[in-house]
């Protein structure tokens, strides 16, 4: 993923927070100003503020009220702008938050008693942990710098008013909440960051790479996400198995195949290896069918699976490609040594007595075996692929039971396709 991307799906990403965010931002302030204003009119509300001093009673409800839908109007312009482009950049969040800090404190200097003020910090608290929840460290501490100043404010206002007899006190109760807001958002994102690797590492499952597993040894004081990171490695195995395995032969599939390979690739080209890729095809797979019937067709499958298995080496990857069809990565192998090792398998067909058939017909196999250089290209299988299938056709052509070894110059595909089709076909 470029540069460029992944900053667009951060943009995507924080619009989306700050899209839903905004209904209950909406909800919550007109909730609020409500009840503030009902319970001031009540007379249940003390009107020992600082704005009091400077605007009167009615003047303070009157800019209470202004606030309250100056940043409602401004919420529903945001979420009007992000229902239209759902992309929201670091500089926007930024000043959403600023507004929700703003908002608190201003209501906080109309309505609240400087005694009180300790009221905004419980407030804050949650702020800044939604922050650290939904958009980081970096916009955490910006917030919370938006808060010292806030904060700040307020207190020099009620000193500069006289209406706070012990100023230092109340920044004694500040630098505890920094040290308690702190200490809480490093855990939430301490969790938010084993959260994500969890997800990479199924993000990476559901591609079908199971490689790596959820290290738990990191995690010094066990949590849920650590019984699910545990969870996730008790089944990793199974889920390879389901995701990468062909259930009726047991070997790789399509998708496994290209899995391994792709990892087998990567190593020899640190090693400069030279790499082989085998391409089998069942002789007369058909007239087993017609026979014996596709039951027995089944069986037949599962025997050359587990046959070419064990007659592989440890480090090559087997793959059922599809039907009769299969196809071996052979990593560190020339064409001396893969042309032995289709010997090999082409010498264990020819003497198994198959259980699925009975003893009642032989079952042989064809080969097309191609080999080069890892570091040649990056779709260097792909590649052996197509030329190895290029030397099982002329493998097929020339009696089948053998294996040939792709040349340079070897055309074994140049007609159409329907006819290649039809004549490939035939040679089954």
């Amino acid at each position: 993923m470029t540069e460029s991307n992944h900053a667009s799906g951060d943009d995507a990403q924080r619009g989306e927070f700050l899209y839903w965010q905004g209904r209950y931002r909406i909800g919550l302030a007109a909730l609020v100003a409500g009840t503030a204003l009902l319970l001031r009119a009540l007379g249940l509300i003390s009107g020992q503020s600082i704005a009091v001093s400077w605007l009167g009673e009615d003047g303070t409800t009157q800019a209470f009220g202004a606030s309250a839908v100056a940043y409602i109007l401004l919420i529903v312009a945001l979420r009007w702008r992000l229902g239209m482009r759902r992309q929201a950049s670091r500089r926007l969040v930024g000043a959403v938050l600023v507004a929700d800090v703003a908002v608190v404190y201003v209501c906080a200097l109309l309505l609240t008693p400087p005694a009180e003020f300790d009221r905004t910090l419980i407030i804050s608290v949650f702020l800044v942990q939604f922050t650290q929840l939904y958009f980081g460290w970096r916009t955490t501490l910006f917030q919370l710098a938006t808060v010292a100043v806030c904060y700040s404010t307020l207190i020099a206002l009620a000193r500069k008013a006289g209406m706070l007899a012990a100023p230092g006190e109340a920044l004694w109760t500040f630098a505890l909440f920094c040290v308690g807001s702190l200490t809480y958002a490093w855990v939430l994102g301490h969790q938010g960051t084993r959260m994500r690797r969890l997800t990479r590492l199924f993000d990476r499952a559901r591609e079908g790479d199971f490689d790596q597993s959820y290290d738990d040894q990191h995690d010094e004081f066990p949590d849920h996400i650590t019984e699910i990171g545990r969870a996730y490695n008790q089944l990793r195995g199974h889920l390879e198995t389901i995701i990468l395995t062909d259930p009726l032969s047991g070997c790789f599939n399509r998708r496994g195949f290209e899995q391994f390979s792709a990892r087998e690739v990567a190593r020899g080209v640190r090693a400069k290896w030279r790499l082989a890729v085998l391409a089998l095809d069942v002789d007369h797979f058909k007239q087993i069918n017609d026979e014996f019937g596709h039951l027995t067709g089944d069986e037949a499958i599962k025997e050359i699976g587990a046959l070419l298995r064990d007659t592989a080496r440890a480090g090559d990857v087997v793959a059922r490609s599809g039907g009769e069809e299969f196809s071996i990565l052979a990593p560190d192998t020339d064409e001396v040594g893969a042309m032995h090792l289709a010997d090999r398998i082409l010498q264990a067909f020819r003497t198994r007595a198959f259980i699925s058939v009975r003893g009642q017909m032989p079952i042989t196999i064809s080969i097309g075996v191609a080999s080069d250089e890892a570091g040649g290209t990056e779709e260097i299988v792909r590649t052996l692929t197509a030329r190895a299938d290029e030397a099982l056709y002329v493998a097929k052509r020339n009696g089948r039971d053998q294996a040939v070894l792709w040349q340079t110059g070897m055309r074994a595909f140049e007609l159409s396709g329907a006819r290649l089709s039809r004549e490939m076909e035939r040679l089954r």
